[in-house]
């Protein structure tokens, strides 16, 4: 959007810019708050896709029946038997698991991570981009003070 042109100090038309200006200003806010949150989502994602690939790393050719602990969450693990060391159950979405290799499950979760890496530069791209914006904006506005 171009510039607005600062009207008479204290003028209709004056006030009506500055509002409108106000309004831009909260709406590219809005769009970072709502970027960042995404950018979370996604950091998130990452750290349980790493979670998973050095846990198939630490069990790769692991015995079976080999006694473990298994975390539970909170700190909390319950013991348990490798049943099928060279076996893994992968979620494919929507409450779909598909038994896999070793190998080829981390193929996929390498390749999902790689997806998500995408993802990621392209949203911390748009929050540069609205960040840019805001510092325009917000320069805008100090002509009204």
């Amino acid at each position: 959007m171009p510039d607005v042109d600062p009207a008479a100090p204290g003028s209709a038309e004056q006030e009506e810019q500055i509002r409108e200006l106000i309004a831009r200003i909260q709406i590219n806010q809005q769009r970072m708050d709502a970027l960042q949150q995404q950018a979370n989502l996604i950091q998130l994602s990452l750290n349980d896709l790493d979670n998973a690939l050095k846990a198939l790393t630490t069990l790769e050719g692991k015995e079976e029946g080999l006694e473990m602990l298994v975390p539970i969450g909170a700190g909390s693990f319950v013991h348990a038997r490798l049943a099928s060391p060279d076996k893994v159950l992968i979620g494919l979405g929507a409450g779909v698991s598909v038994e896999k290799s070793v190998a080829d499950s981390k193929g996929i979760i390498q390749s999902r991570r790689s997806e998500l890496e995408k993802v990621l530069l392209e949203t911390t791209g748009a929050m540069e981009k609205v960040a840019a914006e805001l510092v325009r904006l917000q320069q805008e506005a100090q002509k009204y003070q």
